[in-house]
């Protein structure tokens, strides 16, 4: 595989697009899983994958079912359907390294919901959202529950016996997700090896703020590239604790 290679995997009855970025050949140990809308797209994160690839990793994104130049109707998805596309997307990752698994607002929820299946060896969750456990089949009509700090989340629930490091980074302007969710996110993991919550200077939408943001930009990288083994952390004088 070059620096950037575009292929499809079947998930279900859907065909779902996928890229890969990073060294020639190699399966990739990092999975990044995308959030909820109509509009979002694998590309949202390429800048990152192509940051981490300068690190030595390997990194995928995928389109769910419904979404970019995937199979599916959008407004047919749902929660379950989208954990079942995180697990066969799952599978072409490195079999014998545990993945890193990098989840923005929806995905940081579906990366919780997996990790007691695919074991990762490190969860980063960007403003990470959560939901009910009653929701899992509700459609993307318009009638999924908003966001919030469930005490009977899945993905809360998921996190009770997570051993990897869990990096947590929000914005603080974020006008979707409340703070108590990313906060409870941090709280359901008690066995982390690791834990870490970080807020930037933005909104839900963080991944149209952080490419431009050269400083926090190779921050975010560093943190992600330590956890997965790429190369030392180094110390942060950006990180908030709050």
């Amino acid at each position: 595989m070059g620096p950037g290679f575009d292929t499809f995997f079947q998930a279900g009855p859907f065909r779902l697009a996928a890229t890969l970025i990073g060294g020639a050949g190699a399966q990739p140990s990092v999975l990044t899983l995308a959030g909820l809308g109509v509009a979002a797209k694998r590309a949202t994160v390429h800048y990152l994958m192509e940051d981490l690839a300068l690190c030595g990793g390997v990194a995928m994104s995928f389109d769910y079912s419904g979404n970019g130049d995937s199979e599916g109707v959008y407004e047919e998805g749902s929660l379950r359907r989208r954990e079942r596309e995180t697990l066969a997307a799952a599978g072409l990752l490195a079999p014998d390294v545990p993945p890193v698994l990098l989840g923005t607002s929806m995905g940081g929820y579906l990366a919780a919901c997996v990790a007691p299946i695919l074991k990762p060896r490190a969860l980063v969750l960007f403003c990470p959202s959560a939901y009910p456990d009653y929701a899992l089949d509700a459609r993307f009509d318009g009638n999924l529950a908003r966001p919030g700090a469930y005490p009977g989340s899945p993905a809360f629930a998921a996190l009770a016996h997570f051993t990897g490091d869990l990096l947590v980074i929000g914005g603080k302007q974020d006008q979707n997700v409340p703070h108590e969710v990313l906060h409870r996110y941090i709280d359901s993991a008690p066995k982390a090896r690791s834990k870490a919550l970080v807020w930037l200077d933005c909104d839900h939408f963080i991944h149209r703020w952080l490419p431009q943001q050269v400083e926090w930009r190779a921050e975010v990288v560093a943190r992600i590239a330590a956890l997965a083994a790429f190369a030392p952390l180094r110390e942060s004088a950006h990180a908030s604790p709050t």
